[in-house]
């Protein structure tokens, strides 16, 4: 279901208030990462950035004066004065660049300490107990958690370190060189009405003015871009998914003859990127206009200001430049907004996004509503105590049903295959609509196939001992069950490395299942439609398998009447409602 993209990110004008309200929310959001694991060494790490900062400011410092006494040499035509400051000149060149080299590295290694940190925080709980799953059955500001992760997370992580450094480097600047440009400035007398006041330090006032000013346009002219560069991000990420869903079902498209279809559909998500992309061109177009107006003025505008004092002789060329010089830097300092807004835009909009995706799964439990089935561990059987599944509205789509099912039985459950197959997600509880208990047995080895099992891109191996964690499987082991599920032709070829989705034929994939299902030695089985593709003597031939290699196992399997006859033992009846949507 396509949602409307502008609709969801389209955010009202903000104010002071809710500025605020926003970094307060990032101060929080980001605290957990500077009390985790590593802890004394990211500290260590931005302490040692805060100090390059310092040194970085130093270094200004000094060249700001090594100009002063440069143009007086100039001026005074002085040969030995000059050749001093070429080489201090040369020493300043090498620390700069030593200052900035080393601050890059420390700044980028704590920018991926933290953009690894909070991507393991939020894949921990994102990828745990179905909640990946659970999330895309909600509505809510939580789309495309994939490139919020993978792409949202870096940009929140490394703008943070970036716009902090920024920021604390403006500071720093603009307290070193308001004193030093109130101290070149001295004093201007200026005549009102006959009486005449003294102004110390007038060309900080003037550099205070011209930043006000110039800061206030440019926010002005970028108020469009925080909702813009949002917008932008969204539907990128729509554009993207899209692609990649394309690129997953390429075979079925292409054999229903769906190109036009998928095409039209791509087509009008591109259409939803042109739409972000203007608006975010927008934005940049009416900062650019200003901002470059801006830094062109700012290197004649001291001199301007300040050369009558030299052409009166009042200060010398030296004293001229130093000043022109601290005042570009201190209104460099002051245009810490100008010059960051789009990248501030583009660092906001990623950190809601990653802080709406945490939130939204910090309170998933509450959004999944109160029809809830419960689902409990204990005992040795598989209980269903007046079960019904539902839909997210509370529709019901199935009677209740009450059922025991006992350790080594076969059961079949028959019904609608949409309905049954959310009552087997509902016992395994990932499908929490509806009403009941769900009793699984408290030990039980509990493995669930599906028509379309999970492939991961790797080694084959590795693909067909799929999930690992459930255990460790040896070559053998993998190749002998291979070839019990009539796999042969892939056994020795465990080192393989495809995209087995579209390598093997759903069939396949089937079997591939059953092999799992051999390495893992499960003792509670679920079937979920997973022969459909096998013919009748294929599912015979699980079938058997299943009884010559688990004979002690529970089969519960979802199908039509017929399914394993002489398999099952008995059939549950799951009758769905007649209004069911």
């Amino acid at each position: 279901m396509e949602r409307d993209t502008a609709a969801d990110t389209t955010r009202p004008q903000r104010g002071i208030r809710e500025h605020c309200g926003f970094l307060w929310r990032f101060i929080l959001f980001a605290l957990p990462f500077w009390s985790a694991e590593h802890k004394w060494i990211n500290r260590g790490r931005l302490a040692l950035v805060a100090a390059l900062t310092v040194a970085q400011v130093a270094v200004q410092v000094g060249l700001n004066s090594w100009s002063a006494r440069l143009y007086n040499a100039l001026e005074a035509r002085h040969l030995e004065a000059f050749l001093e400051q070429i080489v201090t000149f040369a020493l300043l060149l090498l620390a700069s660049i030593a200052v900035f080299a080393v601050s890059l590295y420390v700044r980028r290694r704590l920018q991926f300490a933290w953009r690894v940190w909070l991507t393991k925080t939020t894949l921990s709980v994102w990828m745990a107990q179905g909640k990946h799953y659970q999330l895309g059955l909600i509505a809510g500001d939580h789309d495309n958690p994939d490139g919020r992760i993978a792409e949202d997370i870096r940009v929140t992580t490394e703008s943070a370190v970036d716009l902090g450094q920024s920021l604390f480097y403006c500071i720093l600047l603009l307290a070193t060189f308001v004193d030093v440009l109130w101290t070149l400035s001295g004093v201007v007398h200026v005549e009102i009405g006959g009486t005449v006041i003294p102004i110390p330090g007038f060309m900080v006032f003037i550099a205070f003015a011209y930043s006000a000013i110039g800061t206030s346009l440019a926010l002005w002219a970028g108020l469009p871009l925080v909702g813009a560069s949002n917008l932008r991000q969204t539907v990128e990420a729509n554009f993207r998914f899209g692609l990649a869903r394309a690129r997953e079902y390429s075979e079925s498209i292409a054999l229903i003859r769906g190109d036009a279809d998928e095409r039209t559909h791509l087509q009008e998500l591109l259409r939803g990127v042109r739409r972000g992309w203007e608006g975010q061109t927008y934005g940049l177009v009416r900062i650019i206009v200003f901002t470059t107006a801006y830094s062109v003025l700012a290197n004649p505008f001291p001199l301007l200001v300040a050369a009558p004092r030299y052409i009166m002789g009042l200060i010398s060329l030296g004293t001229l430049m130093q000043m022109a010089q601290a005042f570009s830097q201190v209104t460099a300092a002051l245009s810490f907004p100008v010059d960051n807004l789009s990248g501030i835009a583009l660092w906001r909009a990623s950190v809601e996004r990653v802080m709406a995706l945490q939130d939204a799964l910090g309170g998933l439990e509450e959004k999944l509503g109160e029809n809830r089935i419960e689902v409990v561990r204990e005992g040795d059987l598989l209980q269903l105590a007046g079960v019904r599944v539902m839909q997210h509205d509370a529709a019901p789509l199935m009677h209740e049903i009450s059922a025991e099912i006992a350790r080594g039985e076969h059961v079949l459950i028959e019904g609608d295959t949409q309905v049954c197959h959310k009552l087997i997600l509902a016992i395994a509880g990932l499908w929490p609509w509806g009403s009941g208990r769900v009793t699984l047995p408290a030990n039980a080895n509990i493995f669930i196939a599906s028509d379309r099992p999970y492939l991961p891109v790797g080694a084959l191996g590795e693909v067909v001992c799929y999930p690992l964690t459930l255990g460790v499987c040896q070559p053998d082991d993998i190749n002998s069950a291979l070839r019990r599920v009539g796999l042969g032709e892939w056994a020795g070829r465990l080192g393989l490395v495809e995209n087995w989705e579209q390598v093997l034929s759903v069939a396949q994939q089937q079997r591939l299942s059953f092999a799992r299902i051999l390495l893992h030695r499960s003792d509670w089985i679920f079937l979920a439609e997973a022969t459909n593709a096998l013919d009748e003597a294929a599912q015979r031939e699980m079938a058997e398998l299943l009884v010559a290699e688990l004979p002690s196992a529970t089969v519960v399997a979802v199908g039509r009447a017929g399914l394993f006859d002489g398999f099952v033992q008995r059939v549950l009846h799951v009758e769905p409602e007649i209004a069911r949507g």
